[in-house]
């Protein structure tokens, strides 16, 4: 007889032959993907809030759009990793091994690398002490001053506690923004992994269905 996948009253006889559980092909795909969906969802948003900016009530509207920008750029990241895993976990070969977790962690930590590598290098392409921004060497400067305490002024500490202030939020977005995008894209392959349409689906070796005998 022919074994189904979850079927209770059959087992395989032993023709599940050793293969790499990381299926680079599957997992490449559904980074690409979630790096497109990430980015058309991040350019809506900039449309969205490009839109709705008003410069007379910039005062009022703020905190209102620092907050609701952060927010929107988590989501962005959720959604993207959640399709872009799914869309690996469907592609795979294997789909069920660790119920697609492992396929949906993949997808996540090879789009991170990815995204990292570029912003690094575009980075690197800026770097230089003339390519500094007349901001952002003022605040390296006010850093600097603080660093050495009794002959910083007042003013300078003031700004660079505010300087870091604003490096924490970022950053700690960012934590939140990757480690909801990691469970994204974990749920994600989950869900591709246990599709409704694989029950009854026969597991092929090489085009010829697995033998199988009854459970004792």
């Amino acid at each position: 007889m022919v074994a189904y996948r979850f079927d209770p009253d059959y087992t395989t006889a032993g023709r599940h032959y050793a293969h790499p559980l990381i299926q680079w092909p599957a997992i490449i795909s559904g980074a690409v993907a979630a790096i497109a969906v990430g980015f058309l969802l991040n350019m809506l948003g900039v449309a969205i809030g490009a839109s709705a900016f008003n410069p007379y009530e910039i005062d009022s509207q703020h905190q209102t759009i620092s907050i609701g920008g952060g927010l929107y750029v988590v989501f962005a990241q959720l959604v993207a990793f959640q399709v872009g895993a799914y869309i690996a976990a469907r592609g795979a070969r294997y789909p069920d091994h660790f119920g697609g977790l492992l396929t949906g962690f993949m997808v996540w930590a090879f789009a991170v690398a990815v995204a990292v590598s570029l912003a690094t290098f575009a980075a690197g392409s800026a770097a230089g002490a003339d390519a500094l921004p007349s901001g952002v060497a003022e605040t390296v400067g006010q850093l600097n001053n603080a660093a050495e305490g009794q002959r910083a002024d007042p003013s300078d500490l003031a700004a660079a506690e505010d300087a870091a202030d604003a490096l924490a939020a970022i950053a700690w977005w960012t934590v939140g923004s990757l480690a909801l995008g990691l469970a994204g894209a974990i749920a994600g392959g989950w869900l591709g992994a246990h599709h409704p349409k694989w029950e009854g689906r026969p597991r092929l070796d090489d085009g010829v269905p697995y033998q199988t005998t009854p459970r004792i």
